[in-house]
């Protein structure tokens, strides 16, 4: 007990001066946001603070600090947890495919910066981890899988770290949900996430007889992640597709990172009411929008921009030479025909809202479903703040999704976008939520012009 309490004074004592501020600030001045609660306030304060001094020091440290409470990380109580080992023969057969894609799209190792085939990481086991719940209930249904695939920028968490994701996804839904841990930035970059997604996608369409499970029809296998998982779920999509493999029932995508280009305003607009740092893990801060808007006044053209020798590396992820790939930034994808339903889940007050608001927008003559949800006043990725109202209701819909989507369900409509207020009520997204964004999209930072306009 003794060695809890200083445990937890140690932690706490540094932030005195964060939380008095926190306080002192809501009280006197009202919360960043109408419906945050002191409790929401302080829990924002002190995830921003920690975020940003991930953000601050270097990445493999920053990678050490974000999983101190990964083995920890319990399984619920209700949950049965199974560890699970991709073999190497899919991540073979996803390098094939990725390969072959890469290609079409003229991606070269030159424009990659590495040679992605060569991977040390690719000769490791992929792991993975089964989530389901002890108790089967009515909305439970053998087959209904869900493929998850855990944010952090690309390079930061695991699947223990989003236990919290699997289990609420397994119970609400009626699935059994299987977690990857793909391989991470910088040491891994793009294409090995995508590749590794697919990976894993293969082994539920054919797995080996030793796997202890059938063979899953994709129509019974919905796709999902947040933030960084919630973008590399389209880009997998997209890869799914364009391969010519049958297509999952369903993605869903909660805060997706789309646009690694930042081409859309909430990237700085948002700042005050989000908790990622100011502009995102932009390779520590390095490849920030305002510290590039410089170099955008020496050059004549967005192109020359995005590909200029001065232009610091902007992403952990992938290079400035593929940022605009679709497999990279979904956002830029300029046909969905050939796609699966999708539901987009994304707050009010995050920094990546305007990119999930457009994705919607830009495919709104696209014959496949897209449904976006806008939660009023919430932050990034707000479904694992569990107290609050709105995340319960983003879990139930993104559950009800996919009972919908897979073998036995209705179906959804073809194409919505709601804002959800933070009792639950839907009202109709209005034309102008993001203006502008036709010159934006896939251009760095939003454009030239847009870039000068940051050093006034």
């Amino acid at each position: 007990m003794a060695s809890r309490v200083v445990t937890m004074a140690r932690l706490l004592v540094p932030k005195v001066p964060l939380l008095v501020s926190t306080t002192l600030v809501h009280y006197a001045y009202g919360p960043v946001k109408p419906s945050w609660s002191y409790r929401f306030s302080v829990t924002m304060a002190l995830l921003r603070a920690f975020l940003a001094h991930l953000n601050e020091v270097p990445v493999s440290q920053s990678q050490i600090m974000s999983k101190m409470t990964d083995e920890k990380a319990p399984v619920n109580e209700g949950a049965i947890a199974t560890e699970a080992i991709v073999p190497k023969k899919y991540r073979e057969k996803a390098a094939e495919i990725m390969e072959r894609l890469l290609s079409l799209q003229g991606i070269d190792t030159t424009k990659l910066g590495w040679d992605w085939k060569q991977d040390p990481a690719a000769a490791e086991p992929l792991m993975g981890e089964w989530t389901e719940t002890k108790v089967k209930d009515d909305n439970y249904k053998e087959g209904r899988t869900i493929l998850y695939l855990h944010g952090g920028g690309y390079f930061l968490a695991s699947v223990r770290t989003h236990r919290w994701a699997t289990w609420h996804m397994s119970r609400h839904a009626g699935a059994k949900v299987f977690s990857l841990e793909y391989r991470l930035a910088p040491d891994s970059p793009f294409p090995a996430a995508v590749q590794d997604a697919l990976s894993a996608y293969l082994y539920l369409l054919n797995p080996p007889a030793d796997s202890g499970f059938a063979p899953i029809d994709p129509k019974n296998i919905v796709i999902m992640g947040d933030s960084a998982g919630g973008g590399l779920t389209y880009g997998t999509m997209l890869a799914i597709r364009d391969a010519g493999l049958p297509v999952p029932a369903g993605v869903i995508g909660w805060s997706p990172w789309l646009d690694l280009l930042h081409s859309m305003p909430s990237v700085l607009l948002n700042a005050g009411s989000d908790y990622l740092p100011a502009e995102g893990f932009t390779q520590g801060g390095q490849g920030s929008l305002k510290r590039i808007a410089k170099l955008a006044e020496a050059v004549e053209a967005d192109y020359v921009m995005q590909h200029h020798p001065d232009l610091p590396e902007i992403q952990y992820y992938a290079s400035n030479a593929v940022l605009d790939c679709t497999y990279v930034s979904p956002l830029v994808e300029k046909n969905l025909e050939g796609a699966c339903p999708m539901l987009v889940i994304t707050g009010d007050g995050e920094m990546l809202r305007d990119e999930s608001i457009v994705f919607a927008k830009k495919n709104a003559n696209a014959s496949v479903p897209i449904q976006l949800l806008i939660y009023d006043d919430m932050p990034h990725v707000f479904q694992m703040f569990d107290f609050l109202p709105s995340a319960a209701d983003a879990v139930q819909r993104s559950a009800d999704f996919i009972r919908q989507v897979t073998i036995g369900g209705k179906g959804v409509e073809k194409k919505s976008s709601y804002r959800v207020s933070v009792d639950g009520r839907l009202r109709a997204l209005e034309d102008d939520a993001v203006v502008g964004w036709e010159a934006r999209v896939g251009k760095l930072g939003g454009g030239q012009a847009v870039l000068v306009q940051l050093q006034s």
